[in-house]
């Protein structure tokens, strides 16, 4: 029998020590190889096991679970989230996980969320094709709760005071409580470049540079961001490691 490596990531002790021994007990498939009680020491540890799935608790104080996913990219493992509350954006937390559980678990469920785990990677094992990526998920907070995008739908992002404006494809645009710098320590630097102290630029929307006003980028939506003198020559050497270099 194919056992699938498990991570458990939960703040609440009792609430992890419940899920440990109804997967133990009931689920033979699911080896748990680790456990954390908070969100940076749960990156770690996916990081140091590269589990199969993690089971991740929302409500953590500090670092919350939508927010620890933040910052893993290309994420090769499935996530069923675990939470005390029906009103959490569930149809938004579905778009990033192979299910998600209410607590206090159900055995029916927690054994049905398994099933999906096993399906998921023996779907690729049949098909020969290599595991699926999640969608890069990063975390946009605003006034009316929280919106789950992925990273690689953002063209760019400026600064609004306290907060930050997304520009996304399909000519969307958001407004984010968080910082450009938070944002900037996010989101993955080989693709994302700060080009000036209010914008934040995905490579990939590249269109063209001018040398207008010493340095202007040009995105596939039109935009035009100014590069600041400050950031030319890093913005240059950040272009050559994008470069295919002529044989």
């Amino acid at each position: 029998m194919q056992r699938y490596k498990a991570v458990i990531i939960d703040d609440e002790e009792d609430s992890r020590s419940n899920t440990r021994n109804m997967l133990e007990k009931y689920c033979p498939e699911i080896e748990i190889i680790g456990e954390a009680d908070n969100g940076p020491e749960g990156k770690q540890k996916i990081q140091d096991l590269k589990p199969h799935v993690v089971f991740l608790d929302i409500n953590m104080p500090g670092m919350n679970g939508f927010e620890m996913l933040e910052g893993i990219y290309n994420r090769d493992f499935c996530v069923i989230f675990l939470t005390a509350y029906s009103e959490h954006g569930i149809t938004a937390v579905k778009a990033g996980a192979i299910d998600y559980l209410l607590k206090p678990l159900i055995l029916s469920e927690l054994q049905g969320a398994v099933k999906k785990v096993i399906i998921h990677y023996e779907s690729k094992a049949v098909s020969g094709q290599r595991p699926e990526e999640n969608k890069n998920l990063v975390l946009i907070n605003h006034n009316k709760g929280f919106t789950l995008v992925d990273f690689k739908e953002i063209i760019w992002l400026e600064a609004n005071d306290n907060y930050t404006n997304l520009y996304l494809s399909g000519q969307r645009k958001m407004m984010a409580s968080k910082t450009l710098k938070e944002f900037e320590s996010i989101l993955p630097p080989q693709d994302f470049f700060r080009v000036h102290r209010s914008a934040l630029i995905n490579f990939n929307y590249i269109k063209e540079f001018s040398n207008n006003e010493g340095g202007e980028v040009i995105l596939s939506d039109g935009t035009r961001v100014q590069v600041s003198k400050a950031r030319i020559q890093d913005f240059a050497e950040f272009i050559k490691t994008k470069s295919v270099s002529p044989k």
